[in-house]
């Protein structure tokens, strides 16, 4: 379980807006295990709003881990050579990683791109979504897919080295100004984690606090002093919250999604979702989907 959390200055979130803004291409600040800690623009929810690459992941998980392989390469180049590294990836897209050093050591990634470059053409947008897209999706979706790859800019290889070169400048000023932390997070947030990784588990407080190495009646004081609920509240609000999410993504049954979420009686379910939520799960349902 990571027991860190971030904290990004307004200062930071500034820096990736205006870089933005004056490139045009996505910037994120990695941790050392290249997991985001966050990025301008946001990364998007909807599938119609994803860019190329993350659509492409989204029909097939195949070409993800090709993605973090040549991501995970790339950033053990930077840790031994403690410099900006711009890569092609499998694919021949652009994009760099730009090393934040505290003591000698990578602590954080500036990440950018992907760019294209003349090398990437409408054959590279057929051989990737032949290789990747299912033949079924790929015939409803094939103008959606072309539109997202004729969106990945095209950015003359000098010009991107720029961009690169002022974000190690960025680099420097995010490491002595500090515009990012990382600091240990509380008990309850660590909790709250705990929870989140294990919904469709069993869970009980004698798990949690184990996992949390601190006794059952120390638990429950900190939930009722930082939550001012019970474990039992906690637990069954977020199943609630996530049985929402299901009913809503899925096609599963009621009975179905309270087995899922490990409600041994589907009726004492939907009675747990009508008092939290005020409608049955049917009603939840087919109004939210009329939206």
């Amino acid at each position: 379980m990571n027991t860190y959390h971030y904290i990004c200055t307004p200062e930071l979130m500034q820096m990736l807006k205006h870089f933005y803004l004056i490139s045009g291409l996505r910037v994120g600040i990695y941790d050392a295990e290249l997991n985001c800690i966050t990025d301008y623009p946001a990364h998007p929810d909807a599938y119609e709003d994803l860019h190329f690459c993350d659509k492409i992941r989204y029909h097939n998980d195949a070409y993800t881990e090709r993605c973090f392989a040549c991501d995970r390469q790339a950033f053990a180049h930077i840790c031994k050579t403690k410099r900006t590294y711009i890569y092609t990836c499998y694919e021949g897209f652009t994009e760099a990683l730009i090393p934040i050093l505290y003591e000698d050591s990578v602590a954080y990634v500036l990440m950018v791109g992907r760019v294209r470059n003349a090398a990437i053409t409408d054959a590279t947008f057929e051989r990737i979504v032949t290789n990747y897209v299912p033949t079924e999706q790929l015939e409803q979706e094939r103008d959606v897919l072309r539109e997202a790859f004729a969106e990945i800019p095209r950015i003359d290889p000098h010009l991107f080295e720029s961009y690169v070169y002022f974000l190690e400048l960025c680099a420097q000023s995010i490491y002595e100004h500090r515009y990012v932390r990382m600091v240990e997070k509380s008990i309850v947030e660590n909790f709250k984690d705990y929870v989140h990784e294990n919904l469709f588990n069993m869970i009980s407080i004698w798990d949690a606090a184990s996992a949390l190495s601190i006794s059952t009646s120390h638990l429950s004081r900190l939930l009722a002093r930082d939550l001012g609920m019970s474990f039992t509240e906690y637990v069954t609000e977020q199943k609630i919250e996530k049985a929402k999410e299901l009913l809503l993504t899925e096609d599963s049954s009621v009975s179905e999604i309270a087995y899922l979420l490990q409600f041994q009686d589907p009726n004492y379910f939907m009675r747990v979702f009508k008092k939290k939520t005020g409608l049955t799960c049917t009603a939840f349902r087919k109004s939210e989907l009329k939206k």
